[in-house]
């Protein structure tokens, strides 16, 4: 595994902590989703990878297709709303990406090659965290373009 690509997830950590109240209910453009639900959203595929994902992948194992992205999103903005302060989301955030971090250092990384679906292209641990290393830059660029 790429222990910078690794390092690089981890320190989102960061960045979510230096939200500012403020920020968090502001919408990342007109019409959009709250800063507060760009975590949620985050939080929940970490979530994910970490329940159904990682704990299956073997060597030449075929997990399931991703869930329906639309319908897990919209779940996320759902829990969201249970919520009720920035803290909370952002202590939580933490504590789920720091063990997902940690489940990813103590995996077997050597050979390992899976499938996702019907994707004929093998993951690799690695290929696997780049998807979710982009998909934080993704939504801090937003998240960075608001405050300006």
């Amino acid at each position: 595994m790429n222990k910078k690509l690794l390092e690089q997830f981890g320190n989102f950590n960061d960045f979510v902590e230096s939200i500012d109240d403020v920020t968090w209910q502001k919408p990342i453009s007109p019409g959009k989703w709250t800063v507060k639900e760009v975590v949620a959203h985050l939080w929940n595929w970490d979530t994910y990878t970490l329940n159904t994902m990682l704990p299956h992948i073997k060597d030449q194992v075929k997990l399931p297709e991703f869930v329906d992205h639309d319908t897990h999103n919209l779940k996320a903005i759902e829990k969201a709303k249970e919520f009720t302060d920035r803290e909370s989301m952002v202590k939580t955030f933490i504590e789920t990406r720091t063990h997902l971090v940690n489940q990813f250092h103590k995996v077997d990384q050597s050979e390992i090659r899976f499938f996702i679906g019907n994707d004929k292209r093998p993951y690799t641990y690695e290929r696997y965290l780049k998807i979710f290393v982009h998909h934080d830059e993704h939504h801090k660029k937003q998240i960075e373009n608001l405050l300006g």
